[in-house]
């Protein structure tokens, strides 16, 4: 295979010679000229001074007096402008979008050379049309037409009123802004273009500092260059060279044969290259579908090792044969980590996106503080989630650990979802971060502080790094810093001039831009080595074996759509590039790419998630089903070995080890179980054991909302304090009535609650947005219980939150260590009612007493089990009562037949158990032998045999029940 480049050098020199050292040679990128160099230091065996080489962008700028203006600078500009020429109030916020439609449309009517009065003239009849675009082409004329004759007429139509209010300015904006642009000697690349070309076309006398100036691998142009480079042929100093050698990039059908019969007829080649060889092997390709973006990266690695293996990579040196094709930039680290270690020489031509990095995931948190800035009574406060994935963040953790994880337990702890400055400014860099910023103009000296700081105190810690691995990773970070730092300070210049009046979000989207355009280079050795590119810097290039990656339809070729203030037809009819332009020059690109390639990977992801429909690229699909014959195609499918749905049931056996654990429960234990905990083990015996054996639960969360246990928690407190007053003593309506109708009353004794609870603070504040509305439905709650009441009054209030801890004998000797918290026990008519508070809904009545202890029953009567063990062990204390066991579920409150009595109801009659005596027996026979299977060393803990329990389980994951 004779590389094109190589072909073109070699042709060159051999009619040449040294001589060639005075040409100039334009390529469609920069990485062509390295290739281009290296080939012909190859066929030159000797030194010789290379021939300038430059790329078309850099031809134009080299011939003209003007500057390329900085991007940022011109949207302020034409905003400035906007507002002078519409007297709109719009804000910069808001134009910004604009802005940069309007900047791409400008650079498209320059480098295409339309005229831009006539394209943004406003048409009233369709008329106008045929008198005033004569110079235009039927076809060109009749796209017009389309457009105006179905926007004409306007009418009461809103949206063609805004269109038009627009185009009626952009002829004034667009010449406007070259005026401004030309004074300060600056221009955007499309001006600069059409300055170069015009005077061309004027025929003035330009400059030109070449002797002969040769065009390699291009393909489609502008207008502006077709022109120019159509003077530079009349001038006699021209020479090009297309590489169009591949029958799929000449078949007439392909889209990527657009531009060759117009480009050879008009711009033929003054020398004949050498012929390619022919080869009876087809090339091979293998298009892989894997349902995994990241499992792309990883299968790379398997390509790569084939091919050591085959001998196709000879070594790392001869890598340089072997190219990995990107057009998706996001799976650059992936790869990079995918990538074997035979593999020591790698050239990475793409760089790697600053945005990517992890300063930058740094400054979004940072940005996010400064969006969410609370003030509040004179004191300013950030939400909580950016302050703790600032806290989290590796940086900060690698400087700060001990003052970054005392600051997190104390937000968790505390449930603060707000923190204020003054707790989080403990620390010179946390003083510096958290900061509030009200007005844009600080914010550059606000992140360059923080970015200083943060590279002096990695800087600092790096000298005390004993592993090589991680210093040289401190050091990439560093220069990562270094690099949002410069371009900080690039937006900074920018702005210098201009005094825009925008909102400090403007100013992080402007430089979330910003961030996004810039690549920080890998250093590296681009002519030796695995070569890592996107598709662009494939141009014009040749390799042995390619891996194209992201070859799915939508990704390559790219499915954007165009943003631009110019109608499609509009554009067809002044030869605007359209979608179809873009979709010829990315074919040609992907035709031409796999011309002298032996061997071709295309890698594509199968899933079909959200938009994404696993559908693999039409370039394959053409291949596939036209050209099948120029091609070995090999399909392959990698899955992954994924377990079957049905998983394996756990069983946790009780080893001595366990029942040593459980020791901690019996007499002289330090832990005792609750009847939430006996529940638990009825609900799913595993659960218990992760649970309550094992102590493991989730990890400490903020609960920005009210959860329903916390909401229970609260509720008990509020009614427990309210209450507090009158333990032991006779309840009358009169006093229940009262402490409803005093509102202030309840309010503090809510926010206290909420204070101690939720806040988990001494300090009391006022409730405001959700917890406020959580609040009134508390305030309701409450007041409904105290009605409830009243009609059972008078009654003696005997205690709230009864706490009860007993050492329990078992049937076979053993003793274990009960508590219970009973919410309340008053006395009414004579009977000792235990009284459980649910905040939920719930059922009174069950069957039989077994229900209460059955595991595989799917709605067991928990509450009814909880209520009848606390009435049974309150009798081992007070056996001379006559106890009622009763449980208030709040939402049945409202209904006007509520009954707190547990029912038992064995077959058709309900049976309200106002006295617990006769039942109790037939319950401890029950709850004796659920404690004796607890601590009986024979029976596993097993998972739940229902499932319901699994809902809310936190050990779903473990289990995958």
């Amino acid at each position: 295979m004779i590389p094109f480049l190589y072909n073109v050098a070699q042709t060159y020199y051999k009619t040449y010679d040294k001589e060639i050292s005075r040409f100039t040679f334009v390529f469609p990128n920069r990485r062509a000229s390295i290739f281009f160099q290296h080939y012909l230091s190859q066929i030159a065996k000797k030194p010789i001074f290379s021939p300038e080489v430059l790329t078309v962008t850099d031809l134009f700028e080299k011939l003209s007096p003007y500057k390329k203006a900085d991007r940022i600078e011109m949207l302020f500009m034409l905003y400035d402008i906007y507002i002078q020429i519409s007297k709109s109030t719009e804000t910069f916020d808001e134009f910004l979008y604009w802005g940069e439609m309007l900047l791409n449309d400008f650079d498209d009517v320059d480098k295409y050379l339309v005229d831009a009065e006539q394209l943004f003239r406003n048409i009233y009849d369709l008329k106008e049309i045929d008198a005033g675009f004569d110079f235009l082409t039927d076809d060109q004329i009749e796209a017009i037409k389309r457009f105006w004759s179905n926007f004409l007429p306007i009418g009461d139509n809103d949206k063609k009123k805004d269109f038009l209010e627009m185009w009626q300015v952009l002829f004034r904006l667009y010449t406007t802004l070259r005026e401004q642009l030309r004074e300060k000697g600056q221009a955007y690349e499309g001006m600069i273009f059409r300055d170069v070309t015009e005077k061309a076309l004027r025929k003035e006398e330009i400059e030109l500092p070449f002797e002969k100036i040769i065009f390699v691998g291009l393909n489609g142009h502008s207008k502006s260059e077709e022109k120019f480079l159509s003077y530079l042929q009349k001038r006699g100093i021209a020479d090009f060279y297309w590489d169009y050698s591949s029958p799929l990039v000449k078949d007439a059908q392909n889209k990527a044969s657009f531009f060759i019969d117009k480009n050879r007829l008009l711009f033929p080649s003054q020398l004949t290259l050498e012929a390619e060889e022919l080869t009876m092997d087809l090339p091979v390709i293998e298009a892989i579908g894997i349902p995994s973006a990241v499992g792309q990266a990883k299968y790379v690695h398997t390509i790569i090792k084939s091919l050591l293996n085959e001998k196709q990579i000879v070594s790392s040196d001869k890598a340089m044969n072997t190219a990995l094709v990107l057009p998706d930039e996001n799976l650059l680290l992936p790869t990079l980590y995918s990538i074997p270690e035979e593999i020591d020489k790698i050239n990475v031509t793409m760089g790697y996106n600053l945005n990517n990095t992890s300063v930058s995931g740094l400054m979004e948190h940072i940005f996010n503080i400064q969006r969410n800035i609370k003030k509040s009574g004179g004191q300013i406060s950030f939400y909580y989630r950016p302050v703790l994935a600032i806290l989290n963040h590796r940086y900060i953790t690698n400087v700060l650990e001990d003052e970054a994880k005392r600051l997190k337990q104390n937000i968790i702890q505390y449930n603060k979802v707000v923190v204020s400055v003054g707790e989080l400014q403990t620390h010179p860099l946390l003083k510096l971060i958290f900061a509030p910023i009200e007005r844009w103009q600080d914010i550059p000296e606000y992140l360059k502080n923080i970015l200083a700081a943060l590279k002096t105190l990695l800087s600092v810690n790096n000298e005390n790094e004993d592993e090589d691995i991680n210093a040289r990773s401190i050091d990439i970070e560093c220069e990562f810093i270094v690099e949002y730092y410069k371009t900080i300070n690039k937006m900074e210049d920018a702005l210098k001039d201009a005094a825009p009046d925008m909102t400090v979000e403007t100013y992080f989207k402007l430089l979330k831009k910003l961030i996004v355009s810039i690549s920080v280079p890998f250093s590296g050795e681009p002519l030796s080595g695995l070569q890592i590119m996107g598709v662009l810097e494939t141009r014009a290039l040749d390799f042995d074996n390619l891996i194209i990656m992201s070859m799915n339809e939508g990704i390559f070729p790219l499915k954007k759509a165009t943003n631009s203030f110019i109608p499609y037809n509009l554009r067809r009819g002044f030869e605007l590039p359209t979608y179809e332009h873009q979709d010829s020059i990315f074919a040609y690109h992907f035709y031409r790419m796999i011309n002298r390639a032996k061997r071709i990977y295309l890698l594509y992801d199968t899933r079909t998630e959200g938009l994404q429909m696993g559908e693999v690229s039409r370039y394959y699909k053409q291949i596939k089903h036209l050209y099948a014959d120029k091609f070995d195609i090999q399909e392959k499918l990698a899955t992954y070995k994924v377990s079957s749905n049905e998983s394996l049931s756990i069983s946790i056996r009780k080893t001595p080890q366990i029942m040593d654990k459980m020791k901690a429960f019996g007499q002289g234990g330090d832990r005792s179980l609750s009847a939430s905990s006996i529940n638990t083990y009825l609900n799913c015996p595993l659960q218990f054991y992760l649970s309550i054996i094992e102590k493991m639960d989730e990890e400490d969360e903020i609960t920005e909302t009210i959860e329903a246990s916390t909401f229970g928690t609260i509720f008990h407190s509020s009614i427990e304090w309210l209450y507090k007053p009158f333990e032991g003593k006779m309840v009358t309506a009169d006093l229940l009535h009262k402490i409803a109708k005093d509102e202030k009353l309840l309010t503090e004794t809510i926010e206290r609650s909420f204070a101690e609870n939720y806040f988990k603070t001494e300090k009391i504040k006022k409730l405001t947005g959700q917890n406020f509305l959580t609040g009134e439905v508390l305030r309701k709650y409450i007041k409904r219980v105290l009605a409830t009441d009243a009609k059972l009054t008078p009654f003696i209030y005997i205690e709230s939150e009864k706490r009860i801890k007993i050492d329990y004998p078992l049937p076979s000797g053993e003793t274990v260590s009960l508590k219970s918290f009973i919410d309340r026990v008053d006395e009414v008519k004579g009977h000792t009612r235990i009284i459980d508070y649910k905040t939920g809904k719930g059922v009174l009545r069950y069957r039989a007493m077994k229900d209460l202890f059955d595991k595989e029953l799917k709605d067991r009567p928990k509450a009814v089990m909880q209520v009848f063990m606390y009435a049974h062990l309150y009798m081992m204390e007070q056996p001379e009562k006559i106890i009622e066991p009763g449980i208030y579920y709040l939402r049945n409150l409202f209904d006007n037949r509520f009954d707190p009595d547990v029912i038992y109801k064995p077959e058709r009659e309900d049976k309200r158990i106002i006295d617990f005596t006769p039942y109790r027996k037939d319950f401890k026979e029950h709850f004796d032998t659920c404690l004796e299977e607890i601590f009986n060393p024979e029976i596993p803990f097993n998972q739940t045999p229902t499932g319901e329990a699994c809902k809310w389980c936190t050990f779903t994951n473990i289990c995958k029940k």
